[in-house]
């Protein structure tokens, strides 16, 4: 009887040992990967200050290139600079203007309803009066919301797809003149 007791206690330090030897790779290998990324860290900020410095050096080609071509035309190396490297705002020429609350059905499921409430920062300088500019993006974001699945909202990953899409929507059909859209308060029913 005792042969059983020794089967059941060999098997357990089996499985400890066995334990411990995938807690030791998984560690090493954890150190593995933060020593080679702690590593790169310093070449990732060198990359991407490189793109505005590659910029800033292909704008006197791109302005030699746009004189040599006939009539003016402009060829593809003289296209406008990537969006990383966007203008400043100066946050006092910024305006929050409040939309009226945004009210619709979704997409899908049928019969749910979806309430937004929010602003918009606007450019203060804008020939487009601040009240038109609000009424154009609730009505823009009505739009949008009207072709929005439920399971688009769920998580915070979908309420961060839904922010950069109408960020989006916004801004390209205002022609820039509204900077971001601000949610204050989301509700679906």
């Amino acid at each position: 009887m005792a042969e059983p007791k020794k089967k059941g206690s060999r098997g357990t330090m089996v499985f400890v040992i066995v334990l411990l030897l995938l807690t030791l790779i998984g560690a090493g290998s954890g150190l593995a990967v933060g020593l080679l990324l702690q590593r790169d860290a310093p070449e990732t900020s060198a990359a991407t200050e490189a793109p505005a410095t590659t910029a800033e050096a292909a704008a006197p080609e791109a302005k030699a290139a746009e004189h040599s071509s006939p009539e003016g035309e402009q060829t593809a190396e003289a296209a406008p600079a990537p969006e990383a490297a966007e203008e400043v705002v100066d946050l006092h020429s910024l305006k929050i203007i409040p939309f009226p609350p945004v009210l619709t059905t979704l997409a899908e499921p049928k019969g749910k309803w979806i309430r937004v409430e929010g602003s918009i920062l606007s450019r203060s300088d804008s020939d487009v009066p601040p009240e038109i500019q609000a009424e154009k993006a609730g009505e823009q974001i009505l739009a949008y919301l009207r072709s929005v699945r439920l399971d688009q909202l769920e998580g915070p990953s979908g309420l961060l797809g839904l922010r950069d899409d109408l960020n989006e929507t916004v801004r390209a059909l205002s022609n820039g003149e509204v900077r971001e859209v601000i949610i204050h308060g989301l509700i679906v029913e």
